[in-house]
């Protein structure tokens, strides 16, 4: 197994790994705590092996309710803008918008894992932003007054953002987690800040509490802590939500097609 980073200090490139093999999983998700994410190129899988590779991080994450389920497998979710006798094979949402998977829920997502089986030549890139350098790098007093600070996370906000019928929204109520998220390998702390699930910040008045995570979402987004992830057939993307922020980027749906498998592991409660 060779590990390169993926942008100076962030992730790792593994290669040499075939993910098929049971034995080498411990290794890449030993790498995985450690660095913020994950790429492993040139894989083979059929739904089992990346529900196999999925485990070695934890419990899967059921995708309930959603129609674009691989069959006989909820915990796969189908990416797909493939159109078959009419029919669209997958989930369209490329999850624009810089954000971490799942913060609406009490115990949000650890992880989430991409395996690309057909990607476009231009665009759908993924972008992740680091945000334990993000935080590293606010001056130390900045560093002192965010720490104390509690964002409100929303599903229902989500899901009106994106016009929902507001009789159909889930009723799954509203949590509180840190603005700075402590990580629960080696204590590493992240700048834990969002977009579309956030309702403001607990104890300030809007608009001052939304300007402020906007304020640092920019921060944490800036081209030095961004990794822009370019997609080829076989790749395994793994991102860990507990310190990073992602977006996917558009293409042309005419001309490209996009399949992708996601899986996503259970998490635990944000702490700092």
């Amino acid at each position: 197994m060779h590990v390169q980073p993926l942008k100076g200090s962030f992730g790792a490139d593994i290669s040499g790994v075939d993910l098929k093999d049971p034995s080498t999983h411990k290794a890449v998700v030993d790498l995985f705590h450690l660095h913020g994410a994950i790429v492993v190129r040139g894989q083979e899988l059929e739904p089992e092996h990346q529900l196999a590779f999925t485990r070695a991080f934890g419990t899967p994450e059921l995708n309930q309710g959603s129609v674009f389920t691989y069959p006989g497998h909820e915990e796969i979710l189908v990416i797909s803008n493939r159109v078959v006798d009419g029919k669209v094979l997958g989930n369209l949402d490329a999850g624009i918008g810089w954000h971490t998977d799942s913060s609406y829920l009490e115990e949000p997502v650890m992880c989430t894992m991409l395996y690309a089986m057909e990607v476009p030549a231009v665009g759908s890139d993924t972008l992740l932003a680091d945000l334990c350098a993000a935080y590293n790098d606010l001056p130390e007093e900045r560093r002192k007054e965010l720490d104390p600070l509690v964002i409100h996370h929303s599903f229902r906000a989500l899901r009106e953002m994106q016009g929902a019928d507001p009789a159909t929204i889930k009723p799954i109520p509203d949590v509180m987690h840190p603005m700075i998220r402590k990580h629960p390998v080696d204590g590493r702390k992240a700048l834990w800040v969002s977009t579309g699930t956030v309702r403001g910040i607990v104890g300030m008045e809007n608009p001052k509490g939304l300007n402020l995570i906007e304020e640092l979402v920019a921060h944490a987004t800036q081209d030095k802590y961004v990794y822009a992830h370019k997609w080829k057939v076989g790749d395994v993307l793994v991102w860990d939500n507990r310190c990073t922020l992602h977006t996917g980027t558009n293409f042309d749906r005419e001309k490209y097609i996009r399949h992708v498998h996601r899986t996503w592991v259970k998490g635990d409660r944000p702490f700092n």
